[in-house]
């Protein structure tokens, strides 16, 4: 099995040349007279982002291609946003990536063709925290037909943090079969701290991987045939059109003060403890102060 990895940055990674001090230019501080040398920290340079151009990716005749790109400036925990490919927990940002070539692996499978993704371009601008991406499905060159994509990843946690988490990934489709499709790995320049507020010299990378992974059903062109799955998921998309939908849920917003407790504060905006809990993924019912919490009308 061939697996497709591509990650297109050569042009970003080629023209981020890091320039550093070095060891030997150091700083001097008078002490009593004595000069004591300081050691000044490395400075890089940032140098101007150079964005591919997805209208150059070559497409095979019944291959479509997803493009789109999100930005983590003005969130919190920035850099921990900007790895959120999909979605995270705790407030629901994320570029959505996952859904938005899910649909497109429906859509080549809506035309009678098993689907795979083929290929998946990242960039990331360091400067404006932007991810750009480019995903080409289409119609599998293997013959099987890969129903989903998902991916799991981490903001300064490495390798081991991204590993931990694709056991768990992969238990979720347990009828499917997974293939990695890309291991994701970039150092970006630090541009901002963590509360997205512009540094202003940069002296740090932040490690951002992802590693992405597509599912094939072993039972299509077996027991199954891809007629009778495209029937299926055409008769689930109905039923969501015509199922109304739940009512919207509202909030108010509240920051936690010294000496609060959730029940304390599910009892004041008249609500119970488990559902500010579900409001905000709550994994324990420890809150500190100035945490903000979203509180259900």
């Amino acid at each position: 099995m061939t697996q497709f990895k591509f990650i297109f940055l050569s042009i970003l990674i080629s023209s981020q040349t890091l320039y550093a001090q070095s060891d030997s230019d150091l700083g001097v501080e008078s002490v009593d007279s004595t000069y004591v040398p300081v050691r000044s920290k490395k400075i890089l340079q940032v140098p101007e982002f150079q964005k591919y151009n997805p209208d150059t990716i070559q497409l095979g005749e019944n291959d479509l291609i997803i493009t789109d790109s999100y930005t983590a400036l003005g969130q919190r925990y920035t850099y921990d946003a900007l790895h959120s490919f999909h979605r995270r927990r705790m407030d629901g940002f994320g570029g959505f990536l996952n859904d938005k070539i899910n649909a497109g692996l429906a859509e080549v499978r809506s035309k009678g063709f098993n689907s795979d993704l083929k290929k998946l371009y990242i960039q990331i601008d360091p400067t404006t925290l932007t991810v750009h991406w480019s995903a080409v499905v289409g119609p599998s060159p293997d013959g099987r037909c890969y129903m989903h994509v998902d991916s799991r990843g981490s903001a300064g946690g490495g390798l081991p943090a991204v590993q931990k988490q694709c056991p768990r990934m992969h238990r979720l489709h347990s009828n499917l079969v997974p293939v990695k499709q890309l291991e994701f790995n970039d150092n970006v320049l630090q541009c901002y701290d963590w509360n997205s507020t512009k540094l202003d010299t940069v002296t740090n990378t932040i490690n951002i991987q992802q590693h992405f992974y597509k599912y094939y059903d072993p039972q299509i062109g077996n027991t199954v045939t891809l007629a009778e799955v495209v029937q299926k998921e055409a008769e689930r998309l109905c039923v969501m059109v015509t199922t109304p939908a739940a009512p919207a849920v509202s909030y108010r917003r509240y920051t936690v003060r010294s000496g609060d407790t959730l029940s304390q504060i599910a009892q004041k905006h008249n609500t119970t403890v488990s559902r500010i809990a579900k409001a905000n993924n709550l994994r324990s019912y420890i809150i500190r102060v100035g945490q903000p919490l979203k509180i259900p009308k």
